[in-house]
């Protein structure tokens, strides 16, 4: 998130890309989310962490990609919707376009960082700080505003969950000499993670006609196959892995079910979602990178659990 931490061919890359971005709002978008998307599987895939993984080891791999593609999807949206997310920030904090567009640059550069490895653990320390901040600045207020607006309590936790994600993945990062820090953070994604989880698990079951994975209030398209049935699914894997995360049981195994649940979700639901409305940031791009972007942050904290054995099969 440091632009002066990237290399200078990569930060030419990126002043670039804003040029584009700021030519097409919703190309922009998908472009940023693209390359930071296919730079990390050509890293994944030359590492030869592939080979090595197996089963559901595999999916954590790309916890990494499917949190930082997001991310750079939505710094482009900073220069392409300022006025309205420049609106959000408090009225106490001043100079409102200048952080809106400073953020939306270092969102597309820390994407880069994630996938790339470069100062990874600063890059994710300052995503779950970013977060966090996010929550407790702007979304944790406003639900606090309204408390039976269910729909804002929903974007807050997710918002806690990518804090959570980012924390889980700055401390697997951790070196020997940071062990202590290391476990705390983990387990602060834990709990960043877990109690998200169990809400939305309950929202789920209560609403099964709307978008299943992060529920907000959007009805399941009817061109969605199986349309309710996802829902009702995510909320019983949610209930379980989310009680497993908060009791501190099998939290590896958990997580990375939880992942791969809400990567279905995602191919299922969302994928379409973002076809049908390509055209759309708001009801297009914008629910396929939210959810993809929470599945990333489950799987990051599966990466920062107790390794375990972990199967693809339940046999």
């Amino acid at each position: 998130m440091n632009l002066g931490l990237i290399h200078p061919p990569a930060f030419a890359g990126v002043a670039g890309l804003i040029v584009i971005v700021m030519a097409s709002p919703v190309a922009g978008s998908y472009l940023a989310f693209g390359i930071v998307f296919l730079t990390g599987l050509a890293v994944v895939f030359m590492r030869g962490d592939w080979r090595r993984a197996r089963g559901l080891e595999q999916l954590i791999l790309f916890g990494p990609i499917f949190y930082a593609a997001p991310v750079a999807g939505f710094g482009a949206e900073h220069f392409t919707l300022t006025d309205g997310i420049a609106s959000i920030i408090p009225a106490w904090i001043p100079w409102h376009v200048f952080w809106t567009l400073l953020l939306g640059a270092c969102f597309i550069a820390g994407g880069l960082s994630l996938v790339t490895g470069i100062q990874a653990r600063l890059t994710a320390t300052l995503f779950g700080i970013t977060f966090f901040l996010f929550v407790a600045l702007m979304h944790g207020p406003s639900w606090a505003h309204d408390p039976h607006n269910r729909t804002a309590l929903t974007v807050a936790l997710r918002e806690t969950s990518f804090s959570g994600g980012a924390f889980a993945l700055a401390g697997s990062l951790s070196d020997r000499t940071r062990q202590s820090s290391a476990r705390w953070l983990a387990t602060l994604a834990r709990y960043f993670v877990a109690i998200p989880v169990l809400f939305f698990s309950v929202e789920q079951f209560l609403h099964g006609s709307q978008v299943p994975g992060v529920p907000l209030e959007r009805i399941t398209p009817a061109y969605v196959l199986g349309h309710s049935i996802w829902t009702y699914a995510a909320a019983v894997v949610y209930a379980i892995a989310g009680v497993l995360l908060l009791v501190n049981r099998k939290t590896r195994p958990a997580a990375a079910w939880l992942g791969l649940t809400v990567f279905l979700i995602e191919l299922l639901v969302y994928v379409p979602i973002g076809a049908v409305d390509r055209a759309s940031l708001g009801n297009g791009f914008n629910y396929m990178a939210d959810t993809l972007m929470f599945c990333g942050a489950v799987l990051l904290l599966a990466g920062a659990m107790p390794c375990e054995t972990v199967s693809a099969s339940t046999g």
